[in-house]
């Protein structure tokens, strides 16, 4: 049967030019060909399933999907019982295309094939399906369609990277469960297969162990109430829950790569064993968020990371890693290795010491010692380990079973490949998506440290493979984007930091460079944004959260009031942001008492005094530009209004941008109905 449908494929192809049809397809990522052919399938309440066993769970997705999206409850059967206005998927080992996830997809007016070697194929060809539906039946409770036209065409498509990733940091700001589910939803429309999760870092432990139950302790995973974080930013995940987010996102063909952070970002660990520690440095004894390090430590690094020298740190690490690596399936396990403070090391007589017992002349040599006892552990539980490139600095002395996350630029890649060392790009720019994505004044809430933006452009142009040789080449395992959500912690913010440029990482890490063409990305992308607004996803608009401005003619240098109408921005009760962004002149702005208003009265206030100037590197500090107001009874019918008393702080010579970014208490309910700029 299968050699007979990919003869047909043979003669399809060969008269399309016949045939061929204006329908638009706009799949992202952009498959390998696509040939299209007259005609549509009529997909409706009465076509049928017929799936091999080995694709079931896939059909049943699929059905899901169709049932709350679109009112249709299609039944699937193991073997055609019609020839007609059915849907076969097939897992067959005739398959000719051994690359993983390789996959057909052919659409006629009768009948809908997808074939592949395996169920990821199959996942694939149906996220394909899925992208030529109508947005709408994304939606939780759809409209019910009576019936929906599919195009005749004729795909074949394989991924050009095995490792499609996307990397959540749930240590900074803690996510739930719902929020993780979404997330694994929208990587899998996509076509992206590893979750690498940052479940570690010096603000928070966010894994049950059950052998030291004290890593979960309020102290390492709570934010204390005079740090003024909501109660949902802190919080960890139990072993059944994650047990629950594995299996969900085996479902959609997705791994989930866990990470622990050491010997460095392990606050969590020190305080909870300071015996562990290679100073006397514990305070505070408690997790605290990210923008507050400076006023603690000084830095954003924690002030004592483990002790390499003690024995008993490698035997605490045994006992992490024996239930990490019991818990999650993924072939890797990430135990970081980054940004480790090596001056707390040295300043240490007993670890030089320890360094001159060994003959070992720089600190590096004992971060490789560190790394290499660390992935002996890993190694032991049956996994591979990987880590930051930051312990590339001692590559002589890295064991070759350890594999790297590129990030300290794309010459990362390059060192890692010529040792001999398997590697993840996933570099700073343009790969960091807490960075601003169109300018330092696009009214996001980024993380303004960097000198320029990563824009979508730039997302989309990178090629892993750039600067290497064919030998090289073969030691890239693919390409991922980070999540750092020290910035923008609120779900909304984070969404609007990764969509659309999540697409483009996509489409980078699935098609082949000569495939690719930004303008036409760019007209297919057109065409998703319905599809996030479905699924309730927000994302960026050119102007981010602007709302006005301020400029010389209202300015003078005693204090007045100043208002915008924020009505269009106001759409559900939740917590509010303000800032205010000089952008240029002679004098910054001082700005005091800013109020949002609901129908001429105060429904929110913030009085602090703070000066709008130029600075906004880390750490710049919320209290002072930013400003916190909520809504909590939303009426759709009401004028919404913000004021603020300004004045100039040495003349009326300031320009600047005022922002106005309202996050729903309960993410994916509602998005924000502003108008979007093309």
């Amino acid at each position: 049967m299968v050699q007979r449908i990919l003869f047909f494929s043979v003669i399809l192809l060969s008269c399309t030019g016949l045939y061929a049809q204006e329908v638009s397809v706009h799949i992202i990522p952009k498959p390998l060909s696509i040939v299209q052919d007259k005609g549509f399938f009529q997909l409706g309440p009465t076509t049928k399933i017929i799936s091999s066993p080995e694709a079931v769970p896939v059909a049943s997705l699929f059905t899901d999907m169709l049932k709350r999206g679109a009112g249709m409850k299609l039944s699937i059967q193991r073997k055609a019982k019609a020839s007609k206005n059915t849907i076969h998927l097939i897992v067959s080992k005739d398959f000719p295309d051994t690359v993983k996830g390789a996959y057909t997809l052919q659409i006629t007016p009768e009948k809908v094939t997808a074939i592949a070697r395996t169920r990821e194929g199959i996942f694939y060809a149906v996220q394909s399906l899925r992208q030529l539906l109508p947005p709408a039946v994304e939606k939780e409770n759809g409209t019910k369609l009576p019936g929906i036209k599919l195009p005749a065409l004729y795909i074949k498509d394989a991924p050009r990277f095995g490792w499609r990733g996307y990397m959540q940091d749930v240590s900074r700001t803690f996510y739930g469960m719902e929020v993780m589910k979404k997330y694994l939803d929208v990587m899998a429309l996509y076509k992206l297969n590893t979750l690498h999760f940052h479940l570690t870092d010096d603000q928070g432990w966010r894994i049950e162990i059950k052998k030291h139950p004290a890593l979960t302790s309020e102290k390492a995973t709570v934010f204390p109430a005079k740090h003024g974080q909501p109660s949902e930013r802190s919080g960890y995940y139990t072993q059944a829950q994650l047990k629950e987010l594995i299996a969900y996102a085996a479902e959609r063909n997705i791994t989930i790569v866990p990470e622990i952070d050491v010997p460095g970002h392990c606050w969590p660990i020190i305080i909870n064993y300071p015996e562990l520690g290679v100073n006397k440095k514990r305070d505070p004894d408690y997790v605290i968020p990210f923008m507050d390090s400076w006023s603690y430590w000084g830095f954003q690094f924690t002030p004592n990371p483990l002790d390499p020298t003690k024995e008993a740190v490698y035997t605490f690490l045994d006992d992490v890693f024996s239930e990490v690596a019991a818990l999650f399936p993924s072939k890797y396990i990430h135990f970081g290795g980054d940004e480790v403070v090596h001056r707390l090391w040295e300043n240490e007589p007993h670890v030089q010491a320890f360094m001159k017992a060994r003959n070992m002349k720089r600190v590096e040599e004992l971060q490789s010692y560190f790394v290499q006892r660390v992935s002996e552990i890993i190694v032991k539980k049956g996994k591979q380990p990987i880590g930051w490139n930051d312990i590339l600095a001692d590559v002589e002395h890295l064991p070759n079973s350890t594999a790297i996350m590129a990030w300290l630029g794309e010459g990362a890649v390059k060192k890692a490949a010529q040792h001999g060392f398997y590697a993840v790009a996933t570099p700073t720019g343009p790969m960091y998506f807490d960075i601003q994505q169109h300018s330092r004044h696009d009214g996001t809430m980024a993380d303004l440290n960097y000198s320029g933006p990563n824009r979508l452009e730039d997302v989309y142009a990178y090629d892993p493979h750039k600067g290497l040789n064919n030998h090289e080449q073969q030691y890239v395992l693919g390409v991922q984007a980070n999540m750092w959500p020290a910035v923008p912690q609120e779900v909304k913010d984070i969404n609007v930091q990764n969509f659309p440029r999540l697409l483009a990482l996509a489409e980078t890490a699935w098609s082949m460079p000569s495939q690719k063409d930004f303008s036409n990305f760019k007209e297919r992308l057109y065409f998703h944004y319905p599809r996030l607004d479905a699924l309730k996803v927000d994302y960026f608009k050119e102007g981010g959260y602007i709302v006005g401005n301020w400029r010389p003619a209202q300015i003078s240098t005693t204090f007045k009031t100043l208002e915008w109408d924020v009505t269009a921005n106001v759409y559900a009760n939740g917590r509010v942001q303000v800032g205010f962004f000089f952008t240029e002149g002679s004098s910054f702005l001082k700005v005091k008492h800013v109020r949002l208003l609901k129908d001429g009265v105060v429904v929110s206030t913030d009085p602090h005094e703070a000066l709008a100037d130029k600075f906004r590197g880390i750490p710049f500090k919320k209290n002072m530009f930013f400003y916190s107001l909520k809504t909590d009874s939303y009426d759709p019918s009401a004028k919404y209004t913000l004021t603020a008393e300004v004045a100039g702080d040495k003349s009326n010579d300031s320009n600047g941008n005022v922002t106005f970014n309202l996050s729903p208490y309960k993410p994916f309910e509602v998005t924000e109905a502003v108008k979007r700029k093309n």
